[in-house]
């Protein structure tokens, strides 16, 4: 289904969007992740089918990002790297799991040395709540205060009921910290859209009668999880804490299929993939308007976050505050990267790599390679194709089914040179 992009509407803004001045109270955060869903299926990215009210509302208060981008399409790369600001070359989490019989443990350890938003929100007297998924074994390895328990692999039952059976925990929080008057960060990674698809019936009956066939249970689940962030949103405004709360809206991975290749677009480099609405709520500073023009990415999202709270970025965070204008019209590419779902050695992400993509204007080149023979792609992964080298005109072909490298050697050529500026791990593979 090809989603359909708003026009571009932005304001010319100098320097920052907004001021933060130390005489005025913090923001609150929140951070809202969807889980596999893809980049259109949302009613304010066109969708003719499914319905998502609450977070239409949402898009329709907010700075958002049409062309928004995650590093890595797979979930635990993805959400790490949203609470770490790091790529996942970096904070070592490029796949779901170690390979069968390695420990998870050198994985979690490096995670835990790098920065942790929520403990760098607590400098600031944050108090913060993690509910539903978290992939290093417990939230409190983040420095989250309140928590639905340990996760392990990437959640517990009770932590993945975020949403689909309750969402008590976080209107409970919300009003503890409106009694203690603190600032207060919620992360809301639900287990929705997810998969096990199995939605109230009521929506799965709708999405049937209106002809959408095999879709109907994706479908359902997606008004599902919205429903669930109307529930939240509805929360800070009856406590009315909406006025000077951010609330973050990012996906951390597609999900579908494209035409011509088996598999799914989740762990793939492709657009239906990486793509992703990001959005930024906060009615005391942020004025609503569309970008269907700039870069963004969820490796953003942190130093973002960092900035609307007076606090700036760690040294090793390469992303930029999206809420400043200048450093958003000054970016001219974003780079991504595409792992094994298994992961081989904590030490050397490139055992794990199958491709690195760079965006820059309307192009996009995404140049493959083989990972280490212990690590295969999955099933249900789109495979490596026979072309290791793909360059698509996104403006004229966004379904990538064209590729033009062989007639523009030099834009190859060029965006080779700043995908290896940036990262170039091939000559150290074995």
């Amino acid at each position: 289904m090809k989603p359909r992009l708003v026009a571009f509407t932005f304001l010319s803004l100098c320097g920052s969007i907004f001021s933060w001045a130390k005489s005025e109270p913090l923001p609150n955060v929140v951070m809202i992740l969807s889980d596999d869903q893809g980049f259109g299926d949302y009613g304010f990215m066109g969708h003719e089918m499914i319905e998502t009210p609450s977070l239409d509302r949402l898009a329709s208060q907010s700075l958002r990002y049409d062309r928004g981008y995650v590093t890595t399409a797979l979930c635990s790369s993805s959400l790490t790297t949203m609470i770490t600001g790091l790529y996942p070359h970096e904070h070592g989490t490029t796949g779901n799991d170690p390979l069968k019989g390695i420990s998870r443990q050198p994985w979690i350890d490096k995670f835990k040395n790098s920065p942790q938003l929520p403990k760098l929100l607590a400098k600031q007297g944050y108090i913060s709540l993690h509910t539903g998924k978290y992939w290093h074994a417990h939230p409190k390895n983040s420095g989250f205060n309140h928590d639905m328990g340990a996760t392990q692999r990437h959640g517990s039952p009770y932590s993945l009921s975020i949403g689909r059976d309750t969402m008590k925990p976080i209107s409970d929080f919300l009003r503890e910290a409106k009694d203690k008057e603190k600032p207060f960060f919620i992360w809301y990674a639900p287990f929705l859209p997810h998969t096990p698809h199995n939605p109230p019936a009521d929506l799965e009956k709708k999405y049937r009668d209106l002809g959408a066939g095999g879709q109907a249970k994706y479908y359902a689940m997606c008004e599902w999880f919205d429903q669930s962030c109307g529930q939240l949103l509805d929360d800070l405004d009856k406590l009315k804490l909406s006025d000077n709360t951010l609330v973050v809206y990012a996906c951390d991975n597609g999900w579908g299929r494209l035409d011509g290749k088996r598999g799914s677009v989740k762990a793939s480099p492709y657009e239906q993939g990486v793509r992703t609405p990001i959005m930024f709520r906060w009615p005391a500073k942020i004025s609503p308007q569309i970008n269907s023009t700039d870069l963004a990415s969820n490796l953003d999202l942190v130093p973002t976050i960092l900035n609307a709270c007076g606090i700036g970025p760690d040294e090793r965070m390469s992303g930029i505050d999206l809420l400043n204008p200048t450093a958003v019209k000054k970016r001219k590419s974003i780079f991504l990267e595409n792992f094994t779902h298994d992961m081989l050695d904590v030490d050397r992400p490139e055992t794990a790599l199958r491709a690195r993509s760079v965006v820059q204007q309307n192009w996009k080149l995404t140049r493959w390679t083989e990972p280490h023979p212990e690590l295969k792609s999955m099933g249900w992964q789109i495979g490596i194709p026979r072309e290791k080298v793909e360059l698509f005109d996104l403006t004229k072909d966004p379904l990538e089914s064209t590729n033009l490298a062989d007639q523009n050697p030099d834009v190859v050529q060029n965006l080779t040179a700043k995908l290896d500026a940036w990262w170039n791990p091939l000559q150290n593979k074995k």
